[in-house]
């Protein structure tokens, strides 16, 4: 891959993918993209609205690692326990991950967690802290499967206009059926052959503001 660092309007950095001609998260500001969409509108909104203290997260696309450095971030000042298990295909490597800024701007505290996260490579959770057990596995969602079931969703892979195989409906059946009654998706991506495919396989959704620089995005829940 071709990677590029690029700044973001928030001051964080992001990358651009020069063969799919695509960042990996807005440029109007990476952390603020992140936290609106995966914290906020989604485990905040969770935790409103189910008592649950155990949390299970899937992520497809880790990327980054931005998504669950700001879950384990949030982990620290919260009661809740968080299993989080992140699929991603192409990881980046750390020569890449070591010029990144989230830590200059989130806090050095955090660099160790940041550090291990992406050089985690057996598919065994770890017990990153007392409230976060991660697991990172280097695949494909269509070769994704697993027994557990999860509560949240973090979708977060590239555009379907640039990577449309991701984004099928088998996957996103394969995604329904890894989900708890009453698990949420949350993802930027809002365009209408998305949501359709969404309804016809039996998420409800919803429509909600999106991040600075994107008028909506997507939360999904399962009936």
């Amino acid at each position: 891959m071709s990677l590029n660092i690029i700044n973001t309007s928030d001051g964080s950095h992001t990358l651009y993918n020069e063969k799919i001609n695509e960042t990996y998260h807005s440029i109007h500001g990476a952390i603020q993209e992140s936290e609106h969409i995966y914290i906020n509108s989604g485990i905040n909104y969770f935790i409103k609205n189910h008592k649950k203290e155990k949390i299970k997260i899937l992520e497809i696309g880790f990327g980054t690692g931005l998504n669950a450095l700001l879950t384990y971030k949030f982990s620290l000042s919260n009661k809740y326990t968080f299993h989080y298990n992140t699929i991603e295909s192409n990881p980046l490597k750390m020569e890449i991950v070591n010029k990144l800024n989230y830590i200059d701007i989130l806090g050095k505290k955090y660099r160790d967690i940041f550090t291990l996260m992406h050089s985690q490579k057996s598919d065994e959770e770890i017990e990153i802290s007392s409230k976060l057990f991660f697991n990172k596995q280097i695949i494909r969602l269509e070769e994704f499967k697993s027994k557990k079931k999860y509560d949240i969703i973090f979708f977060d892979a590239f555009a379907p206009s640039k990577q449309p195989n991701i984004w099928r409906a088998q996957n996103l059946q394969k995604v329904y059926d890894a989900m708890e009654k009453n698990a949420i998706l949350v993802t930027y991506c809002s365009s209408g052959k998305f949501k359709k495919t969404l309804e016809k396989l039996g998420y409800k959704i919803e429509v909600i503001s999106g991040p600075p620089g994107k008028k909506e995005m997507v939360r999904a829940s399962k009936k």
